[in-house]
């Protein structure tokens, strides 16, 4: 007599299944959300590789949910990453402050960013995705302090980062105090210079 053990074991979910669903961001709406969910939050069905944080996948579905809109249930779902204390690539807080804010919760998400602020971020991904965030949805005032934070906290050494997300902070600093009206100061002249040097170079294709 033979047993088929089919359905019993669960799926393993290796670091190329986590990167091709990294791929379909943005266009699997809720269905790459609610398999990235499942991956993360039903261990009889599926387990995680070594190198595939749970973490990691949470954050992953709760971006998905809130490309799709449901930023309900993105929030649960960096709320958890949160809980579940492993590695992911920004401090999971940065990503619930969107999710609140886009909730119609903006009170509790401006709390949230001003405890991140007092608290000194040490990731140079919390200043890029705040102050990013926060140019998206027309909140100059504070993409500006992100950005400004993220310069001065690089430059002071105290927080790393690689070039391009230095130059990122720059240019993106220039452009909310564009908008505020500012007169450009030093780093805003030195994010011309970049965004010349861009244009320049892909003027020439290279």
């Amino acid at each position: 007599m033979s047993f088929s053990y089919a359905g019993r074991v669960p799926r393993l979910i290796t670091a190329n299944d986590f990167d091709d669903a990294r791929e379909r961001a943005y266009r699997g709406g809720t269905a790459i959300a609610e398999t990235l969910r499942s991956w993360a939050t039903e261990p009889d069905r599926y387990t995680l590789a070594d190198g595939v944080s749970r973490a990691a996948v949470l954050v992953e579905a709760g971006e998905n949910f809130g490309y799709a809109g449901d930023h309900a249930e993105a929030l649960r779902m960096f709320e958890a990453a949160r809980e579940d204390g492993g590695p992911t690539y920004v401090d999971p807080r940065a990503l619930i402050v969107q999710a609140l804010y886009q909730g119609g919760r903006k009170d509790a998400a401006l709390e949230l960013a001003e405890v991140l602020r007092r608290e000194r971020p040490s990731d140079v991904n919390v200043f890029l995705v705040l102050g990013g965030f926060f140019e998206l949805v027309d909140e100059h005032r504070a993409a500006q302090r992100w950005y400004s934070m993220g310069i001065r906290a690089m430059d002071s050494g105290n927080v790393a980062g690689s070039e391009s997300q230095y130059e990122t902070m720059l240019i993106g600093r220039a452009r909310v105090r564009d908008e505020l009206g500012l007169r450009p100061d030093t780093l805003d002249d030195a994010a011309a210079i970049i965004i010349e040097r861009y244009g320049s170079e892909a003027s020439h294709g290279t």
